[in-house]
């Protein structure tokens, strides 16, 4: 019986109270919300030419294309940002490999459309996807650290750090 409890109270996380990590967590969550209007604009975008289908190449074009310079700018922005603290460092991370895939993927989308090659264009969407899927798991990832750091309670049903909403 001393075993199990033994084995159940090592399956447990104590929250990481460490006031570095929590100081860290507070300044990314508040550079998260600085990014949320990028982040709308692009997940916006995203949005726009999966309701339409793909159908027409020039507003596709157009819709993606008109991001990009944003894009270039946030990840220009991101790659600069050095978190303190290996927990949040490991976040930004995931962060900042999602949104570099997502400028690729816009990228190949875009090539695609311009060249009428639909078997690269199923590769670029499905290259978007993923990338947006990541970012969600990036906010998932967030969401927990703030828990850990006793920055969100655990029944907390807010909306997580803002990141890759809607």
């Amino acid at each position: 019986m001393l075993l199990v409890l033994v084995a159940g109270l090592g399956c447990t996380r104590q929250p990481a109270k460490d006031p570095a990590v929590v100081a860290d967590v507070v300044d990314y969550v508040a550079r998260i919300k600085k990014w949320e209007p990028v982040e709308a604009e692009v997940l916006k975008a995203m949005r726009d030419v999966r309701r339409s289908q793909f159908v027409d190449d020039d507003y596709v074009i157009s819709t993606l294309g008109a991001t990009m310079p944003d894009v270039d700018l946030h990840l220009v922005e991101i790659d600069a940002f050095h978190p303190r603290t290996a927990q949040v460092a490991q976040v930004h991370e995931r962060y900042t490999k999602a949104w570099h895939d997502l400028h690729d993927a816009f990228g190949a989308i875009i090539a695609a459309m311009q060249r009428k090659d639909y078997i690269a264009l199923s590769t670029g969407t499905e290259n978007m996807g993923k990338a947006r899927d990541d970012l969600v798991t990036v906010a998932a990832a967030l969401s927990l650290l703030m828990k850990d750091t006793g920055l969100k309670s655990a029944d907390e049903d807010g909306e997580d750090a803002g990141t890759a909403s809607s």
